[in-house]
This record gives structure tokens, sequence and C-alpha cells, in this order.
């Protein structure tokens, strides 16, 4: 999302905004968070409540689809040990940070997720609408299709679990082993999880504005369905990403976006024209025939002490992750 402009002067991350203020008016236009994201819940808690420097990182995790085998959850930026301007749950390794702060991020992630010692299966995110089938050991699974725009991934190269080389150039992946964790990193983009746990098949999709464009959240269902998910048994998670009230783009970016997906486009608190990426996701997932579909309505720009903006903090910042797994019934969990 970085291609729209600068955004505001970067701020202290402890700070945060003017939370109470930005928090009323955001419920005033779109409702109380836990009425758009029912089924998403920050465990243990919120990162205020936790406070800056919790024992281990607060998540935004699908509660209810841990039962049914899926691991699905969103990361904030707390919990971590990377410092300013990463600070401090930086999961992005080609921002600046230090490569073993960032390995030790994603251990802590993986940890309290019930994910330990499962290699971590990431694109090289390109804003297209590419999608990664990944299989056993990092294979591809199954026959290429023909008609699809999803590829087969190739092995996982060296290094620890956590901090394998990409497989290839795309903005999805998707699979049906329970060896391994999807995960795509985020700074205001839309994170996008999908499960269809009674098939076995999950997915994660990175959706900027250019990848909602070209149809990427549709690629990641239908890629799902090549795998033998249903849709209409699918769940789709949004979760945090810029809001419509701080994303002011031109007039060929909410064109571009807005003509495919009306429901993304939004103006900000001054009027100014904009897109609600997530809100498109949302449409997307709808449309594509997606049987559930939760937003996370969190604004990556407005929450300061939750969320790595790269808008508000103008580039320097660190990435948050979306990530999913399947899991054996009844033995994921949080810690």
């Amino acid at each position: 999302m970085s291609g729209d402009g600068p955004g505001p002067a970067g701020r202290d991350w402890r700070a945060g905004p003017p939370q109470a203020a930005r928090a009323a008016e955001r419920d005033r236009r779109v409702g109380p968070p836990r009425a758009r994201a029912a089924g998403l819940v920050w465990r243990p808690g919120t990162p205020e409540a936790v406070g800056p420097d919790p024992a281990w990182p607060p998540v935004l995790v699908a509660e209810d689809l841990l039962e049914a085998g899926v691991v699905a959850a969103f990361t904030g930026r707390t919990g971590g040990s990377s410092a300013p301007p990463f600070a401090t749950l930086n999961l992005g390794l080609a921002v600046g940070d230090d490569l073993r702060r960032v390995l030790a991020n994603r251990r802590r992630v993986a940890t309290v997720l019930g994910l330990a010692g499962r290699p971590w299966a990431l694109a090289r995110q390109v804003h297209g609408a590419t999608i990664v089938r990944v299989g056993a050991a990092g294979h591809g699974a199954g026959p290429p299709a023909a008609d699809g725009p999803w590829v087969e991934a190739r092995a996982f190269g060296q290094g620890p679990p956590e901090g394998k080389p990409p497989l290839g150039e795309a903005d999805g992946l998707v699979t049906a082993d329970a060896g391994v964790v999807l995960a795509v990193l985020t700074a205001d983009c839309a994170p996008v999880l999908l499960a269809d746990p009674g098939a076995g098949v999950v997915g994660a999709v990175h959706a900027g504005w250019r990848g909602l464009a070209a149809g990427v959240v549709e690629a990641g269902v239908a890629a799902m369905a090549g795998l033998g998910a249903d849709p209409a048994a699918t769940v789709g998670l949004v979760g945090p990403a810029v809001g419509g009230c701080c994303y002011e783009v031109g007039p060929d970016v909410r064109e571009a976006v807005g003509a495919r997906y009306p429901a993304a486009l939004a103006t900000t608190r001054d009027g100014r024209p904009a897109l609600d990426p997530a809100a498109g996701a949302g449409l997307a997932l709808e449309r594509a025939g997606v049987g559930e579909v939760r937003v996370a309505g969190e604004c990556t720009v407005d929450l300061a002490g939750r969320h790595f903006s790269h808008r508000r903090d103008q580039g320097r910042t660190g990435r948050q992750a979306g990530l999913i797994a399947l899991a054996p019934s009844g033995t994921g969990g949080v810690r």
C-alpha cells in the first residue's frame, strides 16, 4: 500500500492516537468492533490491556475454528524483541530489522499459537493475483490447474522452520497439508485468511489495492476449491488494515478498486476520497461465494499501539502477519 503517497508524520507507537475520540467516531460510523468481527478475539487480551511489553504476544484469533482443527490468527506489534522503529513484534525479514530478533519474534508467535517447529510458507508479495499451492514438504499439492492463476510451490529451502525462503512470487498461499503454516505479511494491506475445516483446506491472501483490483481474493478462493474446499463451507477472515478513515487515494486508484468493489469506496475524516481495503476484501469474499465472512474492523493507521503502518510511519516500520494452519481437532490453542 506504499505507492499512494506519504502518510502523516510518524509518532511514538506507545503513545498511539487519541484512542477514545477515534474509537467513538469509528463506532458511530461502522458499529462496535466486536459486532463487526464476531468470532475474532484478542487473546490473552487486547494490546492495551496486556500493556506494551507483555510476556507473550497477544493475537487476534478465531477461537471457534480451533476446535474445528484450524489455527487462524492475526498478530499485532507488541510482545516481541525488536527495537524501534520495528518495536516490538516485527515479523518481516526484509525491512531492515535484525534477523535474529525477527526469527525470535516468529518463534514466539508460533509458540503462542501451538505451531512451534512447523515451517512457515511465505511468498514474495508482489501485489498481484498469483496463488501458491503448498503441499507436503513444500512441494506442489496436486497437478497444476490450467484455468487458474495459481502455481505449484517448489520445495522448502534451507533455514529454520520460521525462516524459510519465499516460495516464489505470489500474493496468496493455499494448502491441504497439516505440516505447514501459511503466512502473509502486512503493514496496511488487508490480510485475508480462508478455512474450510471439513475439507481440511486453508489459505492466506495479501490484498493491497493492486491485488484487489486484480482479483487476488477470488483467486485464493478458487485455488482453495482446486484442493477440494467448498466456498459455501469456507470461513473468510479479514484482518486489520488501513481504514477508509485514513487511506486517501487518487482518482485512478479509487476507480481501479471501487469500480469492482463499491463497498471499498470511502472518504477520510476530512472528506477526501479514500478506500477501505478490508471492506473491499469482504465484498470480494462474498462474491466468491464464501459462506461466512468476518472483518476485524481495526485500522492500522489509527491504532498505533496495536499495529504497524507503512503509511503512518512513512515506510520505516515492521510487519504484522496473518497466519493459518491445520491442526488435529481439539489440539489447537493459544498460550
